[in-house]
């Protein structure tokens, strides 16, 4: 194909959608594509590939979207070469749109998914070289994507009640949930409690700090956690603050850090102590607040090193 016949006027019921495209709404802010179309005309062609006598889009699908809805004959089209293969095609829809359509979360995990498949289930690392993006990118889109029915995400992930991050925390909530306490599992079934827990996530009753912190399942006994998957209003953290109430100190963060936070607070303390106006055996109380104090010093300084270590 030479630069003479790249830029063509298409007649509109010659192209047709990419059956591959993870975009499955082209209706996304439809009535503003179509107000730039009518009142400013065509600033960017579509891009496409010719097959027989058709164009394939590759790029655009909300574009030409809008113009058969303004009822627009011809549009313009980019003709690129066509792709070789099922895989450069998934791969060339990403690279085209990727950086210039806004794809939802669940489309890039659904093109991530796909890439993996048409790649033969390489590995994370060489599906990451090849698409341009993290290992954790990609491992997490196809874990999410593997793990769940597609039907129970793919309007979550549209919309921002689930994120990718949530989903794959539960991935290892569930697990641990069905490692220590099967006999939840054994009742219950885990398809019905992974159902109730993205319930709980989409009505925010669960986060990921929640998820992160699964101690529940090992304080918890089974009564316990059949009463917080039982009720649909329960909140994780609260479940967790009934059986312990300090849970909320280690919210989001190891219990040896919560310890150094709790050392510094009684260092400021101590240090706040005022023994100006004590007059029967200020020396001596002194003396023992000086060695409380560095007593608390070496505490966090041996934490320090344990948790580096």
């Amino acid at each position: 194909m030479d630069n003479r016949s790249d830029f063509i006027m298409a007649d509109i019921k010659s192209v047709f959608p990419n059956p591959l495209n993870p975009r499955t709404d082209n209706t996304i802010k439809t009535d503003e594509i179509q107000r730039v179309i009518r009142e400013k005309g065509w600033e960017v062609p579509i891009t496409c590939y010719q097959k027989g006598n058709q164009y394939i889009i590759l790029s655009g699908h909300r574009r030409w979207y809008a113009a058969k809805k303004l009822m627009q004959k011809v549009i313009p089209v980019y003709l690129v070469a066509p792709p070789k293969s099922i895989e450069e095609e998934q791969e060339r829809l990403g690279s085209v749109q990727g950086g210039k359509s806004d794809w939802s979360v669940y489309e890039w995990a659904k093109h991530t998914h796909d890439m993996w498949i048409y790649w033969e289930k390489c590995s994370f690392s060489e599906l990451a070289r090849k698409m341009n993006k993290s290992c954790t990118f990609v491992s997490h889109r196809v874990k999410v994507f593997n793990y769940y029915q597609h039907s129970e995400i793919e309007e979550n992930l549209k919309n921002g009640r689930f994120s990718i991050s949530i989903l794959v925390y539960l991935i290892k909530w569930l697990e641990n949930l069905s490692k220590l306490k099967p006999e939840i599992i054994k009742v219950l079934k885990l398809d019905g409690v992974r159902t109730i827990m993205l319930s709980k996530i989409e009505k925010k009753l669960v986060g990921i700090l929640d998820l992160k912190n699964d101690s529940f399942i090992y304080k918890a006994n089974t009564e316990q956690i059949k009463t917080f998957l039982s009720d649909s209003n329960m909140k994780l953290s609260d479940a967790l603050f009934k059986i312990d109430s300090n849970s909320i100190r280690y919210r989001g963060k190891s219990k040896l850090k919560t310890y150094i936070n709790d050392i510094d607070n009684a260092k400021d303390i101590i240090t706040r102590i005022d023994l100006s106006g004590i007059e029967f055996e200020t020396t001596k109380l002194k003396a023992k607040v000086d060695e409380y104090y560095n007593l608390v010093s070496d505490l966090k300084a041996d934490l320090k090193l344990y948790t580096n270590s």
